[in-house]
């Protein structure tokens, strides 16, 4: 691994960064750099891998009082922004950058402020919702499920990954990242967070479709419980018509862990297509 100025928890995977394509891998909300295992399993050979554990998440540090007053996400955007200059830097060449949920949102965010830096962006399920200056369709769920994390303060690991296991088909390997992931994560930003004003996201599309600087961008979302809906893909395809955009069938938010091998045929050829040539 090289060394890296961000301050935030760094997992990486896979070859060395002089000798393969350098892939940094953004996670969602209450996840950590460690629940990307079946995705790594199947990358490791190919890429560098770099999973961060989001501020607020896994072994990261909490928001700093310099952050007070400022979006979330902004602040995780920073972050972003930081790990992949500090790449760029050392390898000479772009960066692939995959992200689920807020990890794409703020991945998004990220390439569009240095899209120079990026070879190609795949966002799964985005945080980009209809109308774009409504809350999140889920943020009563959240308000409950906190209310919940209060009521049982200490989630049994166990417990959910049975749970989990009985309701799903997600890979094996990432049950117990997931799980564990879920007593790591600071509830008092999530609380922050869900009290924060909608950000529309159509700028941000905009930015990563700009004819000057575009950013290659694959969106995969599913066509069950997901944030990127028709209506959603619709406003997409008038703001940012660059942006390509995959449905994956039986698949819900977790597309990647609904249907892992639907996911992988579209988003595998599309980081093979522009990862950046070694010198």
């Amino acid at each position: 691994m090289v060394d890296m100025s961000t301050d935030l928890r760094l997992h990486t995977y896979g070859r060395p960064l002089d000798a393969a394509p350098a892939l940094l891998l953004l996670h969602g909300a209450t996840d950590s750099g460690t629940c990307w295992a079946d995705a790594v399993a199947r990358w490791q050979d190919r890429f560098h891998i770099v999973a961060p554990d989001a501020r607020g998440h896994g072994e990261s540090p909490r928001l700093r009082p310099d952050h007070a007053g400022r979006d979330t996400n902004d602040v995780m955007a920073d972050d972003a922004v930081q790990i992949i200059t500090d790449m760029h830097a050392r390898s000479g060449r772009p960066v692939l950058v995959a992200g689920h949920s807020m990890g794409a949102r703020v991945g998004a965010l990220a390439a569009a402020r240095v899209p120079t830096l990026i070879a190609g962006l795949v966002l799964e399920d985005p945080p980009w919702w209809m109308p774009e200056d409504a809350p999140s369709p889920w943020r009563r769920n959240a308000e409950q499920d906190e209310q919940d994390e209060q009521d049982d303060p200490e989630p049994d690991v166990e417990q959910m990954i049975e749970d989990q296991r009985a309701s799903s088909h997600w890979p094996e390997s990432e049950l117990r990242p997931w799980a564990q992931a879920k007593l790591q994560f600071d509830r008092t930003m999530m609380g922050r967070r869900h009290g924060q004003p909608p950000v529309p996201w159509t700028p941000t599309a905009r930015a990563l479709d700009d004819a000057d600087h575009p950013v290659p961008t694959l969106l995969v979302t599913g066509d069950g419980n997901v944030l990127v809906g028709p209506e959603s893909r619709a406003r997409l395809g008038e703001v940012a018509p660059g942006i390509s955009v995959v449905v994956i069938d039986h698949a819900d938010h977790c597309v990647r862990r609904d249907a892992g091998d639907a996911y992988h045929a579209h988003v595998d050829p599309f980081l093979a297509e522009h990862a950046p040539t070694l010198a």
